[in-house]
């Protein structure tokens, strides 16, 4: 374990560090930093991929560092997500060696916030033994509140963590990638955020703590796969058509998106549209497939399906899921879970409706209990 201030960092603001007095750290209230970092994309020469972490606890009061300690951990084979996991694991159990029983814990990345307030699911396997371990050490705690809170009051912690990646593989420029914002990273490190922030359904950005460039699709065509590059080319398409105003081609294979402005503003008749990206023709009223020989009125009489593929759109990530009739409910790529009929989260077994549903079979079957038998 390392002494009090040996990692403070002399080029960021960071809290003053002060021992606290004896005695009254199960009284006081403290504030958990921790920060996992995975292949700060820079491979050693065996090929092993390295994750490290920081981790401080601080006295909530006057900000004073009561903790702090850095280093890599043993398991190399782990996403981020997992490796921020082992660090909020470390801080808590330390916290609790120390006899605190009062923590906040400070977390900057979203997904993070989520999972542990139980309102996103977990991804793998692994992530959800690490938030099942998270959640028994809370337990232990009088009080243990999760905080979400931006880049900038964790970068203290954030250099803990980096400082125990290999410094000698950082000035390989041939590894390295330049943002226009001046940040550089490890190539292999950019092309696991690039492709990280696709698949939660935005535009990349630069990855440095609070820095809010953008990268270019065409700064980073190097870096992309034909797969990410057509994702990156949709999030762009998507990005400039508000989130009110988009439609969707009904064509299950096709499923082009579109502006419904520039729709209803086209000069076709009526309500048939024809996909700009397939051509296909469709009911912009109905939002189906065009019904030929058919008013709207009599296409909705007649109950007809062009298809039995439907689709949601995804409320935490925006991303649109294709359904199918028989399901309940639907998983997204992001690990949100959500019911078929209402798009809510689907959590504690159900939706609303579904809670309401059960409810009802119930009543109904006390109901009948007390008709014959009581």
């Amino acid at each position: 374990m390392k002494k009090e201030g040996d990692l403070v960092r002399e080029d960021a603001p960071k809290p003053t560090i002060g021992k606290p007095s004896a005695g009254d750290l199960s009284s006081d209230s403290y504030i958990l930093y921790f920060k996992g970092l995975r292949n700060w994309q820079w491979q050693t020469a065996t090929g092993l991929t390295l994750a490290g972490f920081g981790v401080a606890i601080n006295r909530e009061d006057d900000d004073n560092i009561l903790f702090q300690m850095n280093g890599l951990l043993d398991d190399s084979d782990v996403s981020i997500w997992e490796v921020e996991f082992m660090a909020l694991k470390l801080g808590l159990n330390k916290a609790l060696s120390l006899g605190i029983n009062h923590i906040s814990f400070y977390c900057d990345e979203h997904d993070i916030f989520e999972l542990v307030m139980g309102r996103l699911a977990p991804t793998s396997e692994k992530i959800a033994l690490l938030m099942d371990d998270v959640q028994s050490i809370r337990q232990k705690f009088t009080t243990s509140i999760p905080v979400l809170v931006t880049r900038t009051r964790t970068k203290f912690v954030f250099d803990l963590a980096m400082e125990t990646l290999p410094k000698p593989l950082f000035g390989k420029a041939g590894n390295m990638f330049s943002v226009a914002c001046s940040h550089r990273f490890g190539v292999e490190y950019m092309k696991e955020q690039i492709e990280l922030m696709l698949n939660k359904g935005g535009l990349p950005r630069c990855p440095h703590p609070g820095c809010k460039s953008n990268l270019t699709l065409r700064s980073c065509a190097h870096l992309l796969t034909p797969k990410l590059k057509e994702m990156w080319e949709q999030r762009v398409n998507e990005d400039s058509i508000p989130v009110c105003d988009r439609f969707h081609c009904p064509n299950p294979r096709c499923w082009g998106l579109m502006s419904k402005t520039e729709l209803l503003e086209s000069s076709e008749d009526g309500v048939r549209r024809s996909c700009y990206k397939c051509r296909k023709p469709f009911c912009i009223n109905c939002k189906v497939m065009w019904h030929s020989n058919l008013s709207c009125a009599e296409y909705k009489r007649s109950g007809g399906k062009p298809s039995t593929t439907l689709w949601r759109q995804c409320r935490s990530c925006q991303h649109m899921n294709k359904l199918f009739d028989r399901r309940i409910t639907v998983t997204c790529r992001c690990g949100y879970r959500f019911c078929y009929k209402c798009g809510s989260q689907w959590k504690f077994g159900g939706c609303f409706h579904h809670h309401q549903f059960l409810m009802k079979v119930v009543v109904a079957l006390v109901f009948f209990f007390i008709l014959f038998y009581v």
